[in-house]
């Protein structure tokens, strides 16, 4: 029996309706079995179809409020990223997406990425890298959460706790995993850092770009409009096709 394809996103509740059209988007355009939504309400607001799974970590204390990075310009729902591995305690692996990403063709091969051994992959940013250092953006990210169990995560969590950083979790996950690091192709994180212009792009991350900008680009109203009934009947056009 194939492994189970699940991903997931993390956002507050000011973001839930970009955090829905990016899964939406997911979903059109891969054979992934599950979605789990990391939010801060018992309930998301409205009706998802079931493969969508909410987990609210409202009541938290990976990140207590008075830390460090609590009071950054991102939200602990960006930090919650270090600790899906405990979240979600029955998946060995997990791909977390921004909620500003929008996958605009087949991804459903990302999983397929050898992680064996490797903590996650992720793409590396161009200008922050170097033949010595890995420096990648986490925007899109294939987690291999039964190694982060060995006490990677807890290594980061500490972390994040004790200093503050630019890029949160980011940062902190790039410095403390150097040398298990899966580079990804950047046709699965297309943006300004990586590779804006990746050939044949396949998810397009919209880092840097403002929320009113988001909003009108033609990827995003495409699935912002689209409904879950549509986005479900692509999603079984793309399970028939990989004979899983």
């Amino acid at each position: 029996m194939a492994e189970l394809r699940h991903a997931a996103y993390c956002g507050t509740r000011n973001i839930y309706s970009d955090m829905e059209t990016a899964a939406k988007s997911l979903v059109a355009n891969s054979d992934v079995d599950a979605i789990h939504f990391l939010i801060e309400d018992e309930e998301f607001p409205h009706e998802l179809p079931s493969m969508v799974q909410c987990h609210d970590v409202s009541d938290q204390t990976f990140f207590p409020q008075g830390g460090p990075n609590m009071v950054s310009g991102f939200t602990y729902m960006a930090m919650m990223r270090s600790a899906l591995c405990h979240v979600l305690r029955d998946l060995d692996k997990v791909l977390s997406l921004d909620c500003d990403t929008i996958c605009v063709r087949d991804v459903s091969s990302i999983w397929d990425l050898p992680i064996d051994g490797r903590y996650f992959s992720a793409t590396h940013e161009w200008h922050r890298s170097t033949d010595a250092y890995l420096y990648c953006n986490h925007g899109v990210v294939l987690y291999n959460l039964d190694m982060m169990r060995d006490g990677k995560a807890d290594e980061v969590i500490a972390e994040l706790n004790a200093n503050r950083y630019t890029w949160v979790e980011q940062d902190v996950c790039n410095e403390l995993c150097q040398g298990s690091i899966f580079d990804m192709p950047s046709e699965y994180n297309s943006n300004w850092w990586t590779d804006k212009n990746a050939p044949n792009a396949r998810i397009v991350h919209f880092a840097g770009v403002r929320h009113r900008d988001w909003e009108n680009k033609p990827e995003v109203v495409k699935y912002r409009s689209m409904t879950w009934e549509q986005a479900l009947w692509m999603h079984e056009r793309h399970r028939s096709g990989s004979g899983r």
